[in-house]
């Protein structure tokens, strides 16, 4: 009975301790820069929420965890980065691949466009949510119909 106790116990202590993403490494900024051509190496806040450090808790951070980043392994480093590029990471759900971002100087953990201005598609409405660069047929007929009803409600009515 005392031997399950202490089973449950430590099973309980080590469930109740926190989860340890990749810790930082000094060589990694100097390492990304150079693995994808930046300019200049990137803030540690790129991986860590945290100025200290600590665990990768950011979206590209943990996205980076998840394709085998661990801390003081440049191998894993380089690793990761091949598997970002392969499955096409966006952390941030702006529609630009997290690699690309970096090398245009953005930030793959918030929503942002390329420096130099590029436009991004105007959407209009609900009826307009697809892809900008598809016919929207179920949104013209909306509006089609929508007209349709205004127009009708103009006309005086006949006695």
């Amino acid at each position: 009975m005392r031997r399950r106790a202490s089973v449950l116990l430590a099973a309980a202590a080590l469930v109740a301790l926190p989860s340890r993403g990749a810790l930082g490494s000094p060589s990694y900024p100097a390492k990304l820069a150079s693995d994808l051509a930046l300019s200049t190496p990137p803030g540690c806040d790129l991986c860590h929420a945290a100025a200290d450090g600590g665990k990768s808790d950011t979206p590209f951070g943990k996205s980076m965890v998840a394709r085998g980043l661990v801390g003081d392994d440049d191998a894993s480093l380089a690793t990761a980065l091949q598997r970002m590029r392969a499955d096409g990471v966006d952390s941030d759900g702006d529609g630009a691949q997290d690699l690309d971002e970096l090398s245009w100087g953005g930030n793959p953990n918030h929503a942002d466009v390329p420096v130099g201005g590029a436009e991004m598609p105007v959407l209009y409405g609900c009826a307009w949510a697809g892809r900008s660069d598809q016919p929207q047929p179920a949104g013209a007929a909306l509006g089609v119909l929508m007209c349709l009803a205004v127009a009708r409600k103009r006309r005086p009515r006949r006695a």
